[in-house]
């Protein structure tokens, strides 16, 4: 079994080498660089950038006409847009409304689910209209905020289906054709109305 295993279990020792020695040799910003590529999982880690001289498990590539500053020139290279940064700081692309309302659509549907399951459990197990009524008389200055939080994915949720609903059923059109209801301008406008109209009901069924 050993034996078997011994040719592979080389092979990955020298990769292993092979890349500390160029991670060694890149210096601090080369560093850096490949030290994002590994943690984004494209490439450092999996793709080692020796195809500029030879290898453990290649010869190279220069009879391609491989440059020979072919590490300084992979140091400059760009990595592709991803949802974070390279330093993890904060997101690479600006969110529209489009693509908030999206998110809120999902997490909205989450968190009923989640809610419902936990209402359906106590309902099974104990007393839920007693279990509410005392939340209400022990904790009364808690009462409207946890409504808000109860009423807003509901509605959310519900108003956002209301507007699938509508897309499915309205013309799209073509390419041309700027009257959809998919267009960007018209996918802000009424991710804003959403929003809006979920906030306002909210806070009404809240203070009921």
């Amino acid at each position: 079994m050993l034996r078997s295993q011994a040719p592979r279990l080389l092979r990955l020792a020298a990769r292993h080498a092979a890349q500390q020695q160029q991670q060694s040799s890149l210096g601090g910003e080369g560093l850096a660089w490949a030290s994002a590529q590994q943690l984004r999982h494209i490439g450092g880690d999996r793709v080692p950038e020796f195809y500029a001289k030879p290898s453990p498990y290649t010869e190279g590539t220069t009879f391609l006409g491989t440059p020979a500053n072919h590490d300084e020139l992979v140091k400059k290279r760009p990595l592709a847009p991803d949802v974070f940064e390279i330093d993890m700081k904060g997101p690479h692309y600006k969110f529209p409304f489009g693509a908030i309302s999206s998110v809120m659509n999902r997490v909205t549907g989450v968190a009923l689910s989640a809610g419902f399951t936990a209402a359906g459990y106590v309902a099974l197990t104990g007393d839920l209209p007693g279990a509410l009524a005392a939340f209400r008389a022990d904790h009364a200055v808690l009462a409207v905020p946890v409504k808000f939080v109860v009423a807003y994915p509901l509605i959310y949720h519900w108003l956002g289906g209301v507007r699938h609903f509508v897309w499915d059923l309205h013309k799209i059109g073509n390419n041309a054709d700027k009257t959809s209801l998919l267009e960007k301008d018209k996918v802000e406008q009424s991710s804003k109305v959403l929003l809006g109209v979920s906030l306002v009901l909210s806070s009404i069924v809240a203070l009921l």
